[in-house]
């Protein structure tokens, strides 16, 4: 006899995902208790403590939690199979993560190749800046992230796809745009408009640093639409390693791309997956594959538009 039910596995999946029974129970849209009910039920059942209550901050996994969210999760997504009529069709229900600097870049098409060539795969998608999406990764509230290696890859497993090297962007006309590469001591002499998000933030300073010169912070943002249209209206120069495909900001405003001098730490694109392996390794590998193929895609259509496209900066 099976002492549990599929939706108590639910329930204590979704607390793990949340965070929380209360964000559980308001996503779900059922009562708390509900939550808390099934999580004290399942723990009697099992023996073990799932989670740790963290006063004022919710749920944590403990090393069992986690051992059992992975079963459950797996038990959860054969259900789903079964339920579903059969078929040859590769489906299911793949939750992706992205850096939110490199999602609206790169994801977008990702996922429209994903869905011409896989409809049967349902997507969830979570933006986040890379210390959330590891997080969200290491409790299994993801299959896999697209992301910049940033060493915190402390529960993850990672798989390069490509290294973006850090370029200037300059206001159209600057006097510095007339040069095809710069010194980063060039930049110092600049106000700097700087992307903030975390980690981003370091590594883009650490570049300063490691070229012996300290930069003039006039703004910061999280946003790479926001420090790319500062820069376009003369606000600022900027570094950054994601490059949409025109020179142009939001607003119109043409920017001036030019590539940086000296050996320079580059950003690696990974996809990140949780440790332990991976619960639907089919659907995984094939967003793997529309990544790697996105990307090529990207990068050489991005090489013949400066060969023989108008050049925009």
């Amino acid at each position: 006899m099976i002492h549990f039910s599929l939706r108590q596995l639910e329930y204590f999946t979704a607390a793990a995902r949340h965070g929380g029974a209360a964000r559980a129970a308001e996503a779900m849209n059922v009562s708390q208790p509900s939550i808390s009910k099934a999580i004290a039920e399942l723990e009697s059942l099992w023996g073990e403590r799932l989670f740790v209550r963290l006063h004022a901050r919710g749920l944590e996994l403990t090393a069992a939690g986690q051992a059992r969210l992975r079963q459950a999760r797996t038990l959860l997504q054969q259900a789903d199979s079964l339920a579903a009529p059969r078929t040859v069709a590769l489906q299911g229900r793949l939750r992706i993560g992205c850096l939110s600097t490199l999602g609206p870049r790169y994801l977008p098409e990702v996922l429209a190749r994903l869905q011409s060539e896989h409809p049967g795969i349902e997507v969830q998608l979570e933006e986040g800046d890379t210390e959330t999406l590891t997080r969200q990764l290491e409790r299994g509230a993801l299959d896999v992230a697209l992301l910049y290696d940033l060493g915190l890859a402390r529960g993850v497993r990672l798989e390069p796809v490509t290294d973006l090297r850090p370029y200037a962007l300059l206001p159209w006309g600057h006097t510095l745009a007339a040069r095809s590469s710069l010194r980063l001591a060039d930049l110092a002499r600049e106000p700097l408009i700087l992307i903030n998000l975390p980690h981003s933030r370091t590594y883009f300073l650490s570049l300063f640093r490691a070229a012996g010169v300290t930069p003039h912070i006039a703004h910061e943002s999280p946003s790479v639409e926001m420090v790319r249209a500062m820069v376009a209206n003369g606000l600022g120069v900027s570094i950054l390693t994601t490059r949409p495909a025109r020179d142009i900001s939001v607003d119109g405003k043409r920017i001036a791309c030019r590539a940086l001098q000296g050996a320079l730490l580059t950003q690696s694109v990974v996809l990140a997956y949780p440790a332990e392996a991976d619960q639907q390794p089919a659907l995984t590998e094939v967003f793997a594959r529309t990544v790697r193929v996105s990307l090529e895609a990207t990068a050489t259509a991005r090489s013949a538009a400066r060969k023989t496209g108008p050049k925009l900066a």
